[in-house]
């Protein structure tokens, strides 16, 4: 990359024989304006596209920058031991505005896990997204879908400023999560924010609590919903999203489940790696959907085990919602189902029998629900199986609790905020049938 331009040798070679040291001094301002002029705009020209990282959620090993074309090739970070390196979201400065802009993702050829590297599919989404103002969420639009050509993904777009965001998906940060929780708890003034722990990076991991009924009428039933277990699953926040903003609205479906109903809302589990821009998915020791067990290494999920059994006792918890995303081939949301579901008890099967006949007609586009349950056989171990979220939940509670993850689809064009909300407000939708027309025994 050239820095400066040839400067004469004769330019340096003068002799020192003007006795006048005034002469003298003009002469070396001169000298030095001129080597600097010749040296800042070599520099200026060669680096006027920059690219950034360093802010909340940002992630990206920069590979190359070519100016001339305006195209930037990246590989996702990795952080070592902090899960998978398929998130990648950055900044890029110095633009002309009506510019192509062309971005090229390949894998990351470094272990993110003693031996483990990651395949590309996993960091390359058929549209990626861009935006000319950060936070404002409503502003980020999808690319055309990528060109893939060997291990590499292209993508392009055209910059409406001089400073553009590009990211894997539309970010979903701590700082969104605050206004959403601001939002929600203005609007019900009755509501309970509150944290849920700290994480083991010192930060807050905030929820809020809604509903519960009133004082002379209190709220038989119980839902607890959370997402982000996995950080880069930013579609899973954006469906909590959804959920919690029907949930809190005047639609008299909605009123009526406050009535009847207490909802524990955390918008995100992993705040530590979704703050740094890590993936998360097979951090070690393990990751957080892998951490439900007697001894958890994470106190945020320490804190939901204690908060979700305790409103068990008090018969107060029906239903348990983890908001995912599945892999990139994956078309269509769907629930993971229980391994053992033809040997539960009785209740319970009919129980998830009537969760996804309902779950089929509410969510119904534009991404609409797979028919069928499907189920994690990827686990091999009952030990491991029992370390996963729901099925805690469901080994740890009462008989009638209903517990299931959720996948939503992430690489479709209606993976972005209005697709994942539809899904997210449809998904308040069923838990309100369910819980309106069910019981708690089994039927004959």
């Amino acid at each position: 990359m050239e820095t400066f331009r040839h400067v004469p040798a004769a330019f340096f070679s003068f002799r020192p024989r003007l006795r006048n040291s005034c002469v003298m001094t003009r002469y070396f301002a001169v000298a030095i304006l001129l080597i600097g002029g010749v040296l800042t705009s070599g520099s200026m020209a060669a680096d006027s596209i920059r690219v950034s990282t360093d802010f909340p959620g940002g992630s990206a090993t920069v590979v190359e920058i070519d100016q001339k074309t305006a195209t930037i090739e990246i590989q996702p970070n990795v952080l070592v031991d902090r899960g998978w390196p398929c998130w990648w979201f950055l900044r890029i400065d110095g633009l002309t505005t009506g510019q192509t802009v062309t971005l090229k993702v390949s894998a990351n050829p470094k272990p993110y896990r003693a031996k483990s590297v990651l395949s590309a599919s996993w960091m390359q989404p058929d549209r990626a997204v861009y935006s000319n103002d950060e936070s404002d969420r409503s502003s980020w639009r999808q690319t055309g879908k990528c060109q893939r050509e060997g291990e590499v993904a292209t993508y392009q777009f055209e910059a409406s400023s001089a400073t553009m965001w590009v990211a894997w998906g539309v970010p979903f940060l701590p700082s969104d999560a605050e206004r959403l929780l601001d939002v929600v708890s203005h609007r019900l003034p009755g509501s309970e924010r509150f944290e849920l722990a700290r994480t083991r990076g010192g930060r807050p991991v905030p929820g809020i609590r809604i509903g519960g009924g009133t004082a002379d009428k209190p709220a038989r039933f119980g839902i607890w919903v959370q997402a982000r277990q996995h950080a880069w699953e930013s579609g899973g926040s954006w469906v909590g999203r959804g959920f919690i903003d029907w949930a809190s609205s005047d639609d008299a479906d909605a009123v009526a489940l406050r009535e009847i109903a207490t909802i524990h809302y955390v918008p995100i589990m992993d705040v530590d790696c979704v703050s740094i821009g890590a993936g998360g998915k097979d951090a070690t020791p393990r990751d957080h959907n892998r951490d439900w067990s007697d001894e958890p290494v994470y106190p945020e999920v320490a804190a939901a085990q204690k908060l979700i059994c305790r409103l068990d006792q008090a018969r107060r918890f029906d239903v348990f919602l983890d908001l995912h995303n599945p892999g990139p081939n994956e078309q269509r949301p769907y629930f993971f189902g229980p391994d053992n579901l033809n040997e539960l008890p009785a209740l319970q099967q009919q129980n998830h029998a009537r969760w996804l006949a309902i779950a089929q007609e509410e969510i119904a586009g534009p991404l609409p629900l797979l028919k069928e349950y499907m189920f994690a056989t990827y686990v091999k171990t009952e030990e491991e199986r029992g370390r996963m979220s729901a099925n805690w939940v469901r080994n740890h509670t009462s008989p009638h609790v209903l517990s299931t993850t959720l996948e939503t689809a992430w690489n479709t064009p209606h993976s972005q905020p209005d697709g994942y909300s539809a899904v997210g407000r449809q998904l308040a939708q069923t838990v309100f049938r369910y819980l309106t027309g069910r019981t708690r025994e089994a039927q004959p």
